[in-house]
């Protein structure tokens, strides 16, 4: 899996400067959103700039953290070497599974911020009275 995550970190690397980008939009946007619009205006704009903020955030994150895994440690290997490879692969395994868990936590914070910004834009029903 560290392999797989290593490909798809090195694959996705050249769009760096295009995230690095987007995030910068994202918070500027947010930033804006907050300071020049009214409260129900503004959040129309800073709920969509603050998922771009958080994507970006995280696919850098992302390619920083996993563009360069230690290899596995070979048979033939010596022992203290073999050794830091496998501790430092170890390590490597522990920020896989967080980043993992913080990207479903992202999902869902996504799905939030995508559910209130869809009720924001639904206009309400006069009611009957």
């Amino acid at each position: 899996m560290l392999d797989l995550m290593q490909h798809i970190a090195v694959r996705c690397a050249p769009a760096r400067a295009v995230l690095i980008g987007l995030a910068v939009v994202g918070a500027v946007t947010a930033g804006v959103s907050l300071v020049a619009f009214e409260a129900a205006n503004g959040d129309l704009v800073l709920m969509p700039a603050l998922v771009v903020l958080l994507w970006a955030v995280l696919a850098i994150v992302f390619i920083d953290l996993f563009t360069h895994v230690p290899k596995a440690p070979e048979a033939g290997e010596v022992r203290w070497h073999g050794l830091i490879r496998r501790l430092s692969r170890s390590l490597y395994w522990l920020l896989a599974m967080g980043f993992l868990m913080l990207g479903l936590i992202a999902v869902d914070v996504s799905f939030s911020i995508a559910r209130e910004w869809l009720d924001d834009r639904t206009p309400s029903q006069p009611e009957n009275g």
